[in-house]
């Protein structure tokens, strides 16, 4: 057999490749081969049982780059691969596996992947290019064998899947003079302003191009080695612990392993284990192919990454898995609602209900999508598309299910609808469970995301609902989006929501950061329970270079007082304390500083008092020894508002200031969590203030106190806190 070409991925460490034909070393692109934010680091590798190790390709920076391959007769493509996502979003795009295509000449080739992972090949003459598709999709999470053939003789291209011919057609090829590309396009598409579709996201353990058309006797003999092999889904998964000398990233938050995520949602516990879903991106740090990420937990605080829960499929939800939430179902086993998403309809939006593949499974790793959505949006509902995020949750009283769905009605405003089921299987509408005028409330979108309906209770016998919503803005002039609350009562008899005041609140001041709320009723402790997402504050570039985008929020607890919402971080959280750094009573502002000057931690945990003043107090936070970076949660008594001063947070970037009123009977309290770059407050118990900060200095992990030397504080206490993500040992993984 005559080889063209052939990269072994025998190294298994550092950032080239030795393409063994042409004899030459080809360097490997990867973001952290020179990493901004944190040490360098060479690609992934993993142990293989195949030629020992493969190359993992992470989605968005990954890609190998090599002089064309210069011949014009049969040959055949033969590539062992894992993919460990999808292209699903964005239509008529294939992502690459190699590609030697030009596609203005119409001349070379380009073996990849369609959408689901359908395996396609394209082939130029010089006059035409010609595409061919498998039926048949690639499985993810596991080790398949790729095989393309052109048959000058014969004037036929095939592609065989595992071994197996899957596809043929009639075609004459014409050789490219251009560069090689394995694992991105010589065409990419742009997502945004940095990163490039069609890159492929998984590990490749071997190419080989042969200049001979293979028959299938002698590909199956080739394949067969393959087929009985199998992949351990941490070698698939993205390395958690690749990003953890990030000095921004979180460490005692739920967070992705690398990439992007978006909201926290599905809230349940069963069988012992809590379970937590979010919006994810296995294919680099930027919004795109949506599935839902997993995490399980004993408390709700410390997290394990699992592997993905719900993949879109091409019988449903083709197009990305969207947010939803969780229940228990009739049978007693979790139900996930999901928003199904199916970009070529005009109507393009359903919702989906998943189940657990096996209940008994205790982390619930495997999860059926379902033949067919169970609600689909009509005509009577609103602004096509722009109908998601189903809320269930069962009546106390009854055995019925509510669902609500975010939306809006076009020239009226935004709305969440309402269905009932007896069974979690049919649903019947009815009707608006509540809206607004968006003439009379601008603010608050053309339509709802993510709608939340839970209890909240004063432990007295007193109870009421809160509504949680985001703002979105569809369509006309667009505001600050952000998340927002109403408190009122639920009529079962007309099925809606009746708020006490016309007006909602905001949750959190901080502008956005803050985002995503889902939430449910812990069954263990029966406390109302939210989760959110703390979104980053970076540029595409910044997340380019780091690898990841946001992180989820903090759990925090929701009940009554006096008929408002007292907001506390969960108690669980109290685990997290390591080492008890300042525990002062009745001391003054001077003498507590002088406490505080010598501490410097990127994970610590505040709880202040200060005494009843009419001068302006708070806490500086993340700051250096000369007071050049700072961020500044300060409280003024003549205005009641208590704002984030991030005008000095980084001597690169402007900053912003932001907050509101609270009132703030006594003295300030003020309980909060810093976080690497995540910053958490919870002021008076009433009011949140999330932000974001990214020092440019390495020793900005200082904190003071604000106000007059004299002024009194009635407590304070801080904390150091513990990772909930551990640096593997070493030899327990297969990274080099």
């Amino acid at each position: 057999m005559k080889q063209l070409y052939r990269i072994d991925f025998s190294e298994g460490q550092g950032n080239t490749v030795w393409e063994c034909v042409r004899e030459k070393n080809l360097h490997v692109h990867y973001v952290f081969n020179e990493a901004k934010y944190k040490a360098s680091v060479a690609p992934r590798w993993i142990r293989s049982s195949i030629l020992r190790y493969a190359l993992d390709f992470d989605g968005y920076s990954t890609w190998i780059e090599d002089e064309g391959i210069i011949h014009n007769a049969s040959f055949t493509i033969s590539i062992i691969l894992a993919p460990r996502c999808f292209e699903a979003c964005h239509g008529e795009v294939a992502t690459a596996l190699i590609d030697q295509l030009d596609r203005d000449a119409k001349t070379g080739f380009a073996l990849g992947l369609f959408e689901h992972g359908i395996v396609q090949l394209e082939i130029g003459n010089g006059e035409e290019i010609q595409l061919i598709r498998t039926d048949k999709s690639l499985r993810l999470a596991a080790w398949s064998h790729v095989s393309a053939v052109y048959d000058e003789d014969q004037q036929r291209i095939a592609i065989f899947i595992d071994g197996v011919r899957e596809t043929e057609m009639t075609a004459t090829f014409a050789p490219s003079e251009t560069s090689l590309s394995i694992g991105k396009s010589r065409a990419p598409f742009k997502i945004g302003n940095y990163f490039s579709g069609g890159m492929f996201s998984g590990v490749i353990d071997s190419i080989c191009v042969l200049g001979e058309a293979l028959g299938d006797d002698a590909i199956w003999k080739e394949a067969s080695a393959v087929n009985s092999l199998t992949l351990v889904s941490r070698d698939i998964e993205l390395d958690e612990a690749r990003l953890l000398d990030d000095p921004h990233r979180p460490q005692f938050h739920a967070i992705p392993p690398q990439h992007w995520m978006n909201e926290p949602h599905a809230p349940f516990y069963y069988q012992g284990k809590y379970h937590l879903f979010y919006q994810k991106n296995a294919s680099g740090p930027y919004f795109s192919h949506l599935h839902w990420g997993h995490w399980t937990s004993d408390d709700m605080v410390f997290w394990e990454n699992e592997p993905t829960a719900l993949i879109p499929e091409k019988k449903v939800s083709p197009s990305g898995v969207w947010s939803g939430s969780a229940t228990i179902g009739p049978d007693g086993s979790p139900l996930l609602f999901y928003t199904s998403a199916d970009f070529s309809k005009t109507y393009n939006q359903g919702v989906g209900v998943a189940k657990p593949k096996d209940v008994h499974d205790g982390r619930l790793l495997e999860w059926d999508l379902g033949e067919n959505v169970v609600i689909e949006q009509t005509a009577d509902q609103g602004i096509p598309s722009q109908y998601r995020d189903p809320f269930v949750w069962k009546d106390e009283e009854e055995e019925q299910w509510y669902l609500i769905n975010g939306g809006g009605i076009q020239d009226k405003g935004p709305v969440a609808w309402l269905y009932t089921s007896n069974d979690c299987r049919d649903w019947t509408f009815k009707g608006e469970f509540f809206s607004v005028d968006h003439k009379e409330y601008p603010h608050l979108g053309t339509n709802w995301e993510l709608p939340v309906f839970l209890p909240i209770s004063d432990g007295k016998g007193n109870r009421k609902f809160v509504f949680l919503f985001m703002s979105y803005f569809h369509s006309g002039p667009s505001q600050q989006v952000d998340t927002y609350y109403y408190i009122g009562e639920f009529h079962r008899s007309s099925h809606t929501f009746i708020p006490d005041t016309p007006t909602p609140k905001l949750l959190d001041y901080g502008r956005f950061k803050f985002s995503g709320p889902s939430g449910f009723v812990d069954p263990v402790s029966g406390k109302t329970v939210v989760f959110s997402i703390l979104q980053g504050n970076r540029t595409e570039q910044e997340e380019y270079d780091s690898g990841w985008a946001h992180n989820a929020g903090l759990p925090i607890e929701l009940s009554l007082h006096e008929g408002e919402l007292i907001v506390r971080p969960l108690e669980n959280l109290q685990s997290l304390r390591a080492r008890l750094l300042v525990d002062e009573v009745n001391q003054s502002v001077k003498s507590i500083n002088q406490k505080l000057e010598s501490l410097r931690h990127k994970m610590i945990e505040v709880l202040v008092e200060f005494e009843e003043t009419d001068e302006k107090v708070g806490v500086e936070l993340k700051k250096d020894p000369e007071g050049l970076e700072v961020t500044r949660l300060l409280f003024d008594p003549s205005t009641a508002v208590v704002s984030m001063d991030r005008s000095k947070t980084c001597l690169d970037k402007d900053g912003d200031c932001q907050g509101g009123e609270v009132e703030v009977e006594g003295g300030l309290r003020v309980h909060l969590f810093v976080d690497h770059s995540a910053i958490e407050c919870f002021i008076q118990n009433k009011k949140m203030l999330s932000t974001r900060a990214y020092p440019s200095l390495p020793e900005s992990d200082h904190i003071s106190l604000i106000g007059r030397d004299d002024i009194r504080i009635a407590s304070i206490k801080v904390y150091e806190l513990k990772s909930i993500w551990k640096p593997k040992e070493a030899g327990e993984d297969n990274d080099h």
